[in-house]
């Protein structure tokens, strides 16, 4: 496994843990998204991963992009990787988790509103100062409206404001918050639960959800019918499954 500077990243048992970690806000650079790109790289084929889990080190989880790196002489080596960063998300097959405390900011919203799944501190705040700066997040204008709508997507990223976890989870930027004393504990126990799945009944739930989610509800049922019958049910797993209930034990997962 690669040494990295700027990230802490481990994988194996079905999951894998990315951790940004440049304190005391973690902030994403050029250096930095070399290196969770590299990482994500050898995530993109592993049927077997049921689970990247994305935190920050210490009590935040990202306070945006250092702004040395998006000036003119810099912005062309940054935005290739950026881009990069969230077409290897795209790939990864597994769920993919964002564990949230203190300021996620700017380009770490976006990381955040990335994820499969967010679960914050109650503490954590949120925000997109970019227009301060006479920019806007990229990613956010792109993405945020299909998850937020276009009026609050618009009003965050406009208004530039910092805003609340229970905002957040209003606006379902985030999943649900946790009590900020609980957090950790409850993210690992969270992370586990999913990497003792099955692998095939995680992947293809998730590719179920996301090739249904825009079509109609006829088209919707016929994509669940066919991913549940034709490629879940051909997999050992499942069988596995209902045996091991049948017989009141614990199942063996072979992953496939």
């Amino acid at each position: 496994m690669a040494d990295y500077n700027w990230i802490n990243f481990e994988s194996g048992g079905g999951r894998a843990d990315l951790t940004l970690n440049s304190l005391p806000h973690n902030l994403l650079s050029v250096e930095m998204l070399e290196e969770i790109v590299d990482a994500l790289d050898g995530l993109r084929d592993d049927e077997t991963l049921k689970v990247l889990y994305i935190r920050g080190e210490g009590n935040t989880f990202c306070g945006g992009v250092q702004a040395e790196n998006l000036t003119a002489e810099n912005i062309g080596a940054l935005m290739p990787l950026y881009t990069r960063m969230y077409s290897y998300l795209m790939s990864i097959r597994g769920l993919i988790l964002a564990g949230i405390e203190g300021e996620t900011l700017g380009h770490g919203c976006e990381l955040a509103s990335f994820c499969d799944v967010a679960i914050a501190s109650e503490s954590a705040t949120f925000g997109f100062p970019n227009i301060k700066l006479g920019l806007f997040p990229p990613i956010a204008t792109a993405m945020l409206p299909r998850i937020v709508g276009r009026n609050r997507a618009l009003d965050w990223i406009i208004s530039g404001r910092t805003f609340t976890a229970d905002e957040a989870v209003s606006g379902r930027l985030i999943t649900r918050t946790i009590p900020d004393e609980m957090i950790k504990e409850y993210m690992d126990d969270y992370v586990d639960q999913i990497a003792k799945s099955s692998a095939p009944a995680v992947v293809l739930a998730k590719r179920a959800v996301n090739e249904s989610m825009y079509e109609t509800a006829l088209e919707a049922l016929r994509i669940s019918e066919s991913t549940y019958m034709l490629d879940l049910m051909s997999c050992i797993d499942p069988h596995e499954g209902l045996a091991a209930s049948i017989a009141e034990r614990e199942p063996v997962w072979r992953n496939r």
